[in-house]
């Protein structure tokens, strides 16, 4: 099957194929000429027809450039394995392919050897399909291409299909009479799939320059992610290629006009693609009209509203590889000459600089200062600071502009880059007077994507040797890291959370808005929502740390605030900047939130997937916030499976030292689950250590959501009146649908009131409960609310046998559906708040009802079908 082979797109030229072998196995005759581009995947797509040809007799030749002018030389190629059948045909025709084959003397006449080949190919193809391969078909002879078309038209009652890979367009070659069918690029999400499934996860600014060059070439997205190296995005354009793209495009570069390889590699020069500079600079090195009007039939290069787009930007790069470095240099020197307009000094400076053919200090100077120019975004700033380095005499003076560099690119989103300059700086000044010149550089880098112990260190360290500005957001940067390492809780002033107008992105937007976990842990979740929207609105659309950053504790807050749809889709944004911007602690911060989420709507794998994932991104760097956040959504999902031993063994950690899941930020977030698994699995005296944590909390912080999660965790640890009275308390602090605590809290509450037979007030809370859960799609919450509904009596329809009376009471059905499942007396109790004396008493009556000789017979019960007895025949 096609899906066994590694392929990524190709449905179009798939289904082709197949229906030209499909016509052969109905006695057909067919052929398809594929064309398009060296390396585009034409000889793949031939490989894996000839394996879905399992039942033809294949023959297959292959062009040579050394044989292209001797007469036959392909089909001798085809023939060759069949030579063995020559004496069956007519002695004339037999005698027309012996010479051929160079068994016979003479010339070989091309009509005979067509007809003789017709002959040939019609017996071979009667014991059963032929399929006949013809690969890199422009360098065939001009004879056996004849002969091959002039057979393939005369076996159209025959099961033959003749297959041609061709690099251009058959309409002007002698394959013009056969169908044809283009291969082109692969679509995007196909590209992009191939190269992560290759080469792993990119930056996004280096798999972008992959993409737009690479055009969908299957040998480029094989080959450029090794040549553009982890600083592509601050590499200067076009790329260089690696030898098999050099390979495959040798031919092609070296047929194309003189003058149009000038133009092409002026065009690949001046990257911006501005029509009058790319006109004057390729005319003063000589392409004239003619260029232009090859260039753009040919369909490299497109002009339109002053602006030339490079069609086919990868022969346009493979030109440009393929010219000396002479060339290129006078290219830069033309372009530079070209660029007379008003603003374009800096970009005349870049381009000398580009030039350069020794070091020179005049020249870098003056690119360190254009790069300094408010018109200039921080990724090409980056790429102006490292042409500026590459040119500077002095090394010392060389490492200070690649930790600028470095810095830039830092602030433009491009992780990678900015890690590879700040090593390079650090080679060359040393770890003090690179942190000077990079601003913090190291500590930002490692925050966002290494250990938060070390980041923090690496702040303040920096933050003694920068100046006082960048000194004050490196210290509270330092509180974040150690804060995620699990250092202590952090006080928070809620008129920190304000966006400033004109605030600079190359600081961190995050700086004014704290961490989302001690947004809520302070109660303050419904006052952060409009700062945090805000500041993701002002960000939007950049990919720098800051704007990253910010979308996974935006999608928190609206989390918190009931917003489940706009969390869901912050989410997927962040998602989709965090991975192509290689920041894996915001990736984990992702996956976390997509735990939570799937965990509240009770998808198990996506729940498990997801918080292996970020446990896989955060224990090696020890970041013990994030493998908190995951056995907290762990535990949670495993209370809402009705599983509270698993529940308790994954909480715990939370508040257990020396574990690398202890965090007091979350222990107190998931106090009453803690509480809640604690209790179910009799570890009476944890609870109550839980207890007493949030109780100190609630007192100090005065958060709502503080209060009534102590409330309900005294309720969950108390008996009679006391109970009912914290359970009130607890509800009477917030009143919200939207609110998971509050509505969980009525939940439990609601089972407390049905244990304590208040069966109108316990229907009262339980219906309200699931109601609310229904409308946060959290299934299994809404599941168990209904369970526990039922169990009061209220709501719960009466359960028949045969279309008899009632026979089992809810509670009684409720037990045996348990005991069916396997659980045991003690288990079956801990669920459903009984004594194991109780569940036993029940099963006792359900036996006697059903008639069962004991809790075996059970798993024979159809309890959705009227109790019908089904046993295995």
């Amino acid at each position: 099957m096609w899906e066994d082979l590694k392929f990524y797109g190709r449905e179009r030229e798939r289904s082709q194929l197949d229906r030209a072998l499909a016509a052969a196995r109905a006695g057909r005759g067919s052929a398809l000429v594929l064309y398009g581009d060296p390396a585009i995947g034409k000889t793949a797509l031939l490989r894996t027809a000839v394996d879905r040809a399992a039942d033809f007799r294949v023959l297959r030749c292959q062009g040579m450039s050394t044989e292209s002018e001797l007469n036959f030389a392909a089909l001798h190629e085809l023939l060759l394995p069949v030579a063995d059948r020559l004496p069956t045909l007519p002695t004339a025709q037999s005698r027309a392919l012996g010479v051929v084959l160079g068994l016979h003397a003479g010339a070989a006449d091309a009509f005979l050897v067509g007809a003789a080949l017709v002959r040939l190919l019609a017996a071979l193809a009667a014991e059963g399909p032929l399929l006949l391969v013809v690969d890199q078909a422009r360098l065939v002879d001009p004879e056996s291409a004849q002969a091959l078309v002039f057979a393939i038209r005369r076996l159209a009652a025959a099961p033959v299909t003749l297959l041609v890979a061709l690099r251009d367009d058959p309409a002007d070659t002698l394959w013009r009479e056969l169908p044809a069918l283009p291969v082109t690029g692969l679509l995007e999400a196909d590209a992009r799939r191939l190269v992560d499934e290759r080469h792993g996860p990119l930056g996004a600014l280096r798999l972008a320059r992959i993409l737009a060059v690479a055009g969908g070439n299957p040998l480029a997205l094989h080959e450029l992610p090794d040549v553009v190296g982890d600083l592509a995005g601050t590499a200067p354009e076009p790329m260089a290629l690696g030898p098999g793209l050099r390979a495959a495009f040798r031919d092609r570069v070296a047929a194309l006009p003189a003058g149009v390889r000038v133009l092409l590699t002026v065009a690949a020069t001046e990257t911006r693609g501005v029509l009058g500079i790319v006109t004057a600079a390729a005319a003063a090195l000589g392409a004239d009209g003619a260029a232009w009007e090859f260039a753009t039939a040919a369909g490299l290069l497109t002009v339109g509203d002053g602006r030339v787009e490079r069609t086919h930007a990868l022969l346009c790069a493979a030109v440009h590889d393929a010219a000396t470095a002479a060339e290129r240099r006078v290219a830069q020197l033309a372009v530079a000459d070209a660029l007379t307009g008003p603003g374009t000094a800096d970009l005349r400076i870049w381009h000398r600089a580009m030039a350069a053919e020794c070091p020179d200090e005049e020249l870098a100077a003056a690119l360190t200062a254009a790069s300094a120019g408010s018109d200039h975004g921080h990724m090409t700033a980056a790429a102006m600071l490292r042409q500026a380095a590459a040119i500077t005499p002095d090394p010392e003076r060389a490492g200070e502009r690649l930790a600028a560099a470095g810095r830039s690119a830092w602030a433009g989103g491009d992780i990678a880059s900015a890690r590879g300059l700040l090593d390079r700086a650090t080679a060359r000044l040393g770890p003090e007077r690179a942190a000077v010149a990079g601003r913090g550089l190291a500590g930002l880098l490692e925050f966002v994507a290494g250990e938060p112990e070390r980041a923090s260190r690496l702040l303040l360290r920096d933050a003694e040797l920068v100046d006082s500005e960048t000194a004050a957001h490196l210290r509270i940067d330092a509180e974040r890291a150690r804060w995620v390492a699990g250092h202590g809780v952090l006080d928070l002033d809620p008129t920190e959370m304000t966006v400033r107008e004109g605030i600079s992105r190359f600081h961190t937007m995050i700086r004014p808005l704290p961490p989302a976990p001690l947004v809520l842990l302070w109660g303050l979740a419904d006052a952060a929502l409009e700062p945090f929207t805000q500041a993701a609105a002002y960000l939007r659309g950049s990919s720098a740390p800051a704007a990253v950053s910010l979308l996974p504790q935006l999608a928190i807050i609206q989390f918190a605030n009931g917003r489940f749809a706009a969390a869901e889709q912050t989410l997927a944004e962040a998602f989709e900047l965090a991975a192509a911007g290689g920041v894996e602690n915001v990736l984990a911060q992702c996956w976390a939130l997509r735990a939570k989420i799937a965990a509240l709507h009770g998808d198990s794998d996506t729940v498990l997937d997801s918080a292996d994932r970020v446990l896989a991104l955060a224990r090696p760097r020890r970041s013990h916030a994030l493998i908190a956040s995951a056995h907290w959504h762990l535990g949670f999902h495993a209370l809402s499976l009705g599983d509270p031993e698993t529940a308790y063994l994954r909480l715990r950690t939370l508040a257990q030292p020396g574990h690398d899941a202890q965090h007091p930020t979350y222990a107190r977030l998931a106090a009453v689950e803690l509480v809640e698994a604690a209790t179910r699995v009799g570890r009476q005296a944890d609870a109550l250590e839980y207890y007493g944590e949030i109780r100190d909390w609630a007192v100090r912080s005065r958060a709502e959501w503080a209060l009534s999660a102590a409330y309900t965790c005294r309720a969950l640890l108390c008996s009679g009146d006391r109970a009912d009275h914290y359970f009130r308390r607890a509800l009477a602090v917030r009143r919200t649908r939207h609110d998971l605590n509050h509505v969980r809290t009525q939940l439990l509450y609601g089972k407390w009131l049905r244990r304590a037979r208040r069966r109108a007030d316990a229907a009262e809370q339980l219906r309200t409960a699931a109601e609310a859960f229904e409308g946060m799609g959290a299934a299994p919450w809404v599941l168990r609310a209904r369970q526990e509904l039922e169990l009061t009596g209220r709501r719960a329809a009466p359960v028949t046998a045969h279309g008899e009376t009632s026979v089992l009471t809810a509670q009684e059905l409720r037990v045996a559906r348990l005991a069916a499942q396997g659980l045991t007396n003690r288990e079956i109790g801990t669920d459903l708040f009984l004594s194991p004396r109780t569940v036993g008493h029940h099963l006792s009556r359900v036996f006697g009802k059903l008639g069962l000789s004991g809790r075996t017979d059970l798993v024979d019960v159809d309890f959705d079908n009227g109790m019908r007895i089904v046993r295995p025949r």
